[in-house]
């Protein structure tokens, strides 16, 4: 008998007698990305003023108006974010990622009072 077999043999014994414990294996839980309403009406948004946390957030825009308008996240003259085109009875999202500060909100004609968005 050859002596290869028996140390191939104790080898294969003793990988499988290790103390260690196995490894855990990795979860990543991804974390869920708020969700806020906003409603459009022919007059304003709903609500006018929203306070969010930084990060990642989905904004779920509706057209409750009577004609096709807009949403805009503006910081000063600068859009930030913007969903266009929505259609009356229609609803768009739109996901942001926001830093700390306060924004406006355009809700549906530039000429509708602007609403106030609020990242902590």
């Amino acid at each position: 008998m050859s002596r290869v077999f028996p140390v191939v043999l104790l080898a294969a014994l003793l990988a499988g007698c290790s103390k260690e414990a196995p490894a855990p294996q990795a979860t990543v839980a991804a974390a869920a990305i708020p969700v806020v309403n906003v409603g459009i009406s022919d007059e304003a948004c709903q609500p006018m003023q929203l306070t969010v946390q930084r990060g990642k957030t989905q904004f779920l825009i509706k057209n409750n108006s009577s004609r096709t308008v807009e949403w805009e996240i503006l910081k000063g003259v600068y859009v930030v974010e913007e969903r266009e085109n929505i259609a009356p009875g229609f609803s768009q999202k739109l996901t942001a990622r926001l830093e700390p500060g306060t924004y406006a909100m355009t809700c549906g004609l530039l000429s509708n009072p602007h609403g106030v968005l609020i990242v902590e």
